[in-house]
């Protein structure tokens, strides 16, 4: 059975889901790693939506943003120069926009998002280490629905020693969501309020195979996205 363990650098909080038995292995030279995450307050009928990646950031760190936007048509939206889209999945009234950039040297560590039309507004940004800077991005899946349990489908990966990132969010509308996640997943993120949560989980694969499918035990009434995200390790850092 593929083995996988974790090696997420940043301080986290752990929470409760439904998955199949926990598996581990010893963390490899090199592996893709999360030196930072920073999550940024709901922004109410916004046409901008600004991240932080903060101080420490080095060039050739790649930063991963978690776009989340609420309510009214699909709007378009214009991501800083430098950033790419690595999928847009929503619903009626949610939707979850991810993207990457390879960080240079000089860059600001603030970047704005622009919406065609006012939203609500929340995300995060996760600044990851030994990553492959040019092409970090091995496979996505995305997933939405409308009420029961939300999951992040599987994905295949191409690549061993992959960092497996799941984002989650929904328009929730009722106290204290309390995702549980599988024993070897790790949140990084876990944004729970009264409306409108988020959160995303970590873990590590060791060998280039299947990943799990991430099944969140806690029943959604309303509209939820959900994505498994594979990063691609770079060379260790000396």
């Amino acid at each position: 059975m593929l083995k996988r363990s974790l090696i997420v650098a940043a301080a986290v909080l752990m929470v409760a889901c439904n998955s199949g038995p926990s598996q581990t292995a010893d963390n490899t030279v090199g592996g893709a790693n999360i030196v930072s995450s920073a999550k940024s307050p709901m922004v109410k009928a916004t046409t901008t939506f600004s991240l932080d990646w903060g101080k420490d950031a080095k060039a050739g760190q790649v930063a991963i943003a978690d776009v989340i936007s609420y309510g009214g048509p699909k709007v378009a939206i214009t991501a800083p120069a430098g950033w790419q889209l690595i999928r847009d999945d929503s619903t009626s009234s949610t939707r979850q926009s991810l993207y990457w950039h390879a960080i240079q040297a000089n860059d600001p560590s603030t970047s704005t998002w622009t919406f065609s039309a006012p939203v609500d507004a929340q995300g995060a940004i996760l600044l990851l280490d030994n990553v492959a800077s040019t092409m970090p991005v091995d496979m996505t899946s995305g997933n939405t629905g409308n009420g029961g349990t939300v999951t992040a489908k599987s994905v295949a990966t191409t690549a061993d020693g992959a960092l497996i990132l799941g984002f989650y969010a929904t328009d929730f509308h009722l106290d204290g969501l309390s995702p549980s996640s599988p024993a070897d997943t790790t949140a990084v993120i876990n944004q729970e309020a009264t409306s409108n949560e988020f959160w995303i989980l970590a873990s590590y694969q060791n060998q280039s195979a299947a990943t799990e499918d991430q099944v969140c035990s806690a029943a959604q009434i309303f509209n939820w996205a959900a994505a498994q995200v594979a990063i691609k390790r770079g060379t260790a850092t000396p």
